[in-house]
This record gives structure tokens, C-alpha cells and sequence, in this order.
């Protein structure tokens, strides 16, 4: 049998190649990786005798189809080795090479490996495989190892961690309200703090944290005006209505028969006044519910902000857009707070930001989405993918007509 990195006094060695086998290894990686691949690949083939590596552009055969390619090299391979970055999930070829190892992985039991090379949203056809991480001390060595491992006592390797891993950026939990099917569109849901949701535990260790933070939410009480029910806005927006009709014809009825100047002129001024403003009045009566909900989220907004000062020290904030809906996401934001500290404002600067726009900004990066990347893309900040919380921060002072250069322009670090 081989001998393994793992074995005192041993040098390493791979698993012979079998009949039907070209290569120890087919390695799928983003061109905008290559650089790092190269120089993980070179130092294995150098360090590992009899060692063959499949790099595409190497070892793919020219003039045939690259579908081809890629399903003959990956099934001519013992192990396959994915380099996972968000380039490497925005690539379909990568993709494609993922989907072509999987297959191999459950029809012949090939051991796929997948490196971290960068944090990245995993897809969720691969959150479920096991990862090392390029950051890790022993990254190398544990890759030689299970290298040196033949495939057959390969089905559960303990070297490696369970994905998706904990990233910055990274969507947490959606939450629901307590009964959200039946909850009417105009009352506030209330969120359950009787346990730390799964999701939450490995970044929340104090259950009495989340209490606080989701009972500050709690504390938003909902409209108790009649008006809430549509069957009532209706009916009163039909009589306000029916009534500046009736002002409005007013000085037609009753002018004629006044003799009087001074008498029509009262009757016509009120004709004019009262007619239009109960006009709008009913106009208003049917747009109540739309001011209170706007109303009801400004409030909640400001809630959500209170509780993420709670949530912020342990890189988690709490994100809300609707009422019975609570979005938790995790996010470092050491390096942006010390880009606020450099400010006059400092910690009080900070501290504004998170109250004013953490909300918006958990809710950006839960959905994945940012309204103003155009606006920052020439700009480095601290997160992978999308806008770091200070970058937000200024697009929006910006937006709202504030001073953005309060808060200094992020570095990368």
C-alpha cells in the first residue's frame, strides 16, 4: 500500500494509478484564480513524485469538444479538486465541471475536494460537500494527505469542515412572524423569542441578547382606528364624497332663491370651500392605510436599529421591509468602524450609522442586491462581494443630499 504524508519518517506517496486512469487529480478552477493554482499544482508535482495533475488549458486535447474534454478528463481522474471563489460560482464552465464531478462522485464514489480559496455564496448543489480552507496553516499538508489517501478509504475524510462556511456578507435566517397566514395586512407581526433559531447559534451565544433584540420589535404596537378595516374607509370616503357633491351644487339649489347679495355670498363661499375640502378629506380616507403602514415600517425601522446596536459588537444585524418579516445576516464591520472612527464624529458617527441604515443594508445583502453598486464601483471596500457598510453609508448620505465625506473612503485590507 502507498505510504501517506501522515506516517513518521516516510516520504509521501500517491495511490497507483488503475488501468483506466490518466490522472491523480483534475483540478477546476476560475481563470482569475490561475495564478494560485498553478502555484499549488507546480509545488505538488514537484513535491510528490509520479504525481499527474489535469489543468484545462495543459491537458485538454486540442480540436475536441470541450464538454468532451472536461467528461473524459474527469472521468480518467481519481480525485477531483474544486478551487471555490465567487469567480469560480459565476463561472459556467466551473459550474459545469462541479456538476461533471458530482456525477462522477456518486456513480464511481471519486472523492471531490473542494478548496476555499475566497469566501464566496456557495450554490446550493455544492453546500452540501465538505471544504478546505487556503487559509488554513495546514492547508497543504492536509491536502497531501488526502491525496495520498486511496479513494476507497476516502468516504469520510475528518480533515475536512462542513460547509457553507461562515463568511462575511453571509444571509443567516429569514424570519417569519408568529402566524403570518392569518396575520390582517394592517397589524404588526410579533417574532417568537422563546429560542435562538438554529441559524443564529453559532454567531449568538447569549439567548438573552436575541430576546432583547427581536423584543424591541415586539414593542411596535398596530393601528387600533377603525380605519384599519377597508370596509370602513370605503364607507366614509362614499359620504365625504357624497357631501362635496351636494356643496358643489349648493349655490345652484339654494343661491337662486336668495334675494339677498350678501346671503349668496355666503352660500356660494361655502360651496366653494366646503366642496373641495371634503373632497380630499375623502380622497385622504381611502390613502389612510397606505400613510400608516409608511408610518408603521418608519417606526419599525427605528426599532430595528435600536436592536442592532445590541446585535452589531457580535457581527450581526438585523434587516426589516415589511412587517411580518425579519432578515439576519452576518457581517464583520471592524474595518468600517475604524474608517468612521477616523472622522471628527467618531463613535458617535458610528453609532448613528447603524441606527440610521444597518436595516437597509442587512436587507441589501440578504437579497444579494445593492441599488447603488454602479455608483461605488470604482471603490474598494472591506467586503468580497457587494458594498462594505461604510461604502452604504456614504452612497446613501450621498443620495439623501447628506455629506458623504463624513464617513472615509474604505481600503482594502
Amino acid at each position: 500500500m502507498a505510504s501517506c504524508a501522515g506516517e513518521e519518517g516516510v516520504a509521501p506517496a500517491i495511490p497507483p494509478l488503475r488501468p483506466s486512469d490518466q490522472f491523480h487529480l483534475f483540478v477546476s478552477y476560475s481563470s482569475v484564480d490561475a495564478v494560485w493554482t498553478h502555484g499549488l499544482t507546480g509545488r505538488l508535482e514537484a513535491e510528490l513524485p509520479g504525481l499527474r495533475v489535469c489543468l484545462h488549458e495543459r491537458d485538454f486535447t486540442p480540436g475536441r469538444n470541450v464538454l468532451e474534454n472536461m467528461a473524459g478528463c474527469i472521468q480518467q481522474s481519481q480525485k477531483v479538486l474544486l478551487v471555490l471563489s465567487e469567480d469560480f460560482v459565476q463561472s459556467r464552465w466551473c459550474l459545469l465541471e462541479a456538476d461533471l464531478s458530482l456525477v462522477g462522485s456518486c456513480l464511481e464514489r471519486k472523492p471531490v475536494l473542494p478548496v476555499l480559496l475566497r469566501p464566496c455564496r456557495v450554490p446550493l448543489h455544492l453546500s452540501h460537500l465538505t471544504y478546505l480552507e487556503a487559509t488554513d496553516g495546514r492547508f497543504y499538508q492536509k491536502l497531501v494527505q488526502l491525496l495520498c489517501t486511496p479513494n476507497q478509504r476516502l468516504a469520510r475524510p475528518l480533515a475536512l469542515r462542513s460547509a457553507p462556511a461562515l463568511y462575511s456578507g453571509k444571509a443567516l435566517l429569514t424570519l417569519d412572524c408568529i402566524n403570518r397566514d392569518s396575520l390582517p395586512s394592517w397589524k404588526v407581526g410579533s417574532f417568537s423569542t422563546l429560542a435562538v433559531p438554529d441559524p443564529l447559534k453559532e454567531v449568538l451565544e447569549d439567548p438573552e441578547l436575541y430576546k432583547r433584540a427581536v423584543g424591541i420589535l415586539n414593542g411596535v404596537r398596530s393601528p387600533h382606528c377603525l380605519l384599519r378595516y377597508l370596509g370602513c374607509r370605503v364607507l366614509l370616503a362614499i359620504v365625504l364624497l357624497l357631501l362635496s357633491v351636494v356643496l358643489l351644487f349648493l349655490p345652484v339649489i339654494f343661491g337662486a332663491r336668495q334675494k339677498q347679495p350678501f346671503q349668496r355670498f355666503l352660500v356660494i363661499s361655502a360651496s366653494v370651500f366646503f366642496g373641495p375640502f371634503f373632497m380630499i378629506l375623502s380622497i385622504n380616507t381611502l390613502c389612510w392605510f397606505r400613510r400608516s403602514s409608511k408610518r408603521t415600517l418608519r417606526e419599525l425601522a427605528c426599532r430595528v436599529g435600536e436592536a442592532n446596536l445590541l446585535l452589531a459588537p457580535h457581527s450581526v444585524l438585523m434587516g426589516c421591509e415589511t412587517k411580518n418579516k425579519l432578515y439576519f445576516v452576518y457581517v464583520l464591520l471592524g474595518d468600517c468602524k475604524r474608517a468612521f472612527l477616523g472622522t471628527p464624529e467618531g463613535e458617535a458617527a458610528f453609532q448613528e450609522a447603524i441606527l440610521r441604515f444597518a436595516s437597509s443594508y442587512a436587507c441589501c445583502l440578504a437579497h444579494g442586491h445593492f441599488p447603488q453598486w454602479e455608483e461605488a464601483a470604482g471603490g474598494s471596500g472591506h467586503l468580497e462581494v457587494g458594498l462594505c457598510f461604510c461604502q452604504f453609508v456614504s452612497l446613501q448620505l450621498r443620495r439623501l443630499g447628506g455629506q458623504g465625506g463624513q464617513v472615509e473612503p474604505c481600503v482594502t485590507v
